[in-house]
């Protein structure tokens, strides 16, 4: 175990923490990685947004035409920016799973939002494509056959079809799909700058992840399906988002023999992996 630091004088306190939970996850699902930071850190601010928990993170408001991840970063971004507004030097964004998806659209999207780090704890930054991933949700639905629905007006109402990235039907995602491409800035007629300045205001961009994870299927692809590093893909190459442009401000850690469902729960990763980066 990695024993951090926790001493810090009173004209240092270290900046609110913002926590945003993934799908399907409970009202106390991040509860003890936040009592964890509060050990380490104590005094801090922490937060664990208590929004669109359960069904409420993936199924669609049938009363209102709203895109599922659009809506959830319009909820949990107000409450980021209260927080902000109260600590105007600035916040921690600790984003799980779906939740980092959504963290990012919050960063790219809103010019007022003053995020110090972003932690990405195993989270779909590249999209999903999957079958033990789907299979969780849609008990029988299958990755070859599902764009028939995700990528489809109905279908764009569920969360995780607005991050559905079949490598083998690009041309419909594109088309599509109302989410990931467009905070990725892939689409050419939707291509938005303010979405990579925003970005680049970050002090520090966190991303954890690792191969035995199980549901974030594949942690890392391209349209073979083979496994492809970040730093090939045309979308850091391209710097369509600001990725490449933030690399010397990024973190990366992969860390084996971790299932989804145990990240925020492994005093390892949240000493090594999150902690030291929570200034």
């Amino acid at each position: 175990m990695v024993i951090v630091n926790a001493q810090r004088s009173a004209d240092r306190a270290y900046k609110p923490v913002v926590i945003v939970h993934g799908i399907w996850d409970k009202r106390t699902s991040l509860d003890f990685m936040a009592n964890r930071i509060r050990e380490v850190h104590p005094g801090t601010s922490i937060t664990v947004v208590d929004l669109l928990h359960g069904t409420s993170s993936l199924a669609p408001n049938w009363f209102f035409l709203s895109i599922k991840m659009w809506e959830q970063v319009e909820a949990f971004g107000a409450v980021a920016r209260q927080i902000n507004t109260e600590n105007p030097n600035g916040i921690h964004l600790l984003c799980y799973s779906q939740g980092g998806l959504v963290c990012r659209g919050m960063i790219e999207t809103l010019s007022d939002l003053n995020v110090s780090t972003f932690v990405s704890l195993s989270s779909p930054q590249g999209g999903q494509y999957g079958d033990s991933f789907l299979r969780l949700i849609f008990h029988k639905a299958v990755k070859k056959t599902v764009h028939r629905i995700f990528y489809t007006s109905p279908g764009q109402r569920y969360s995780v079809a607005n991050y559905w990235n079949d490598p083998h039907h690009q041309a419909s995602y594109i088309k599509h799909s109302k989410y990931l491409p467009y905070i990725d800035n892939v689409i050419p007629e939707a291509t938005n700058e303010s979405y990579r300045t925003n970005f680049l205001r970050l002090n520090k961009l966190v991303l954890i992840g690792g191969p035995d994870d199980g549901v974030i299927t594949p942690w890392q692809s391209r349209e073979d399906e083979s496994v492809e590093n970040m730093e090939d893909r045309d979308i850091y190459k391209q710097d369509l988002f600001g990725l490449m442009s933030i690399q010397n401000r990024t973190k990366i850690y992969t860390v084996e023999g971790v299932y989804h469902h145990q990240w925020h729960q492994n005093i390892s990763v949240i000493d090594t992996c999150i902690i030291p980066h929570l200034d």
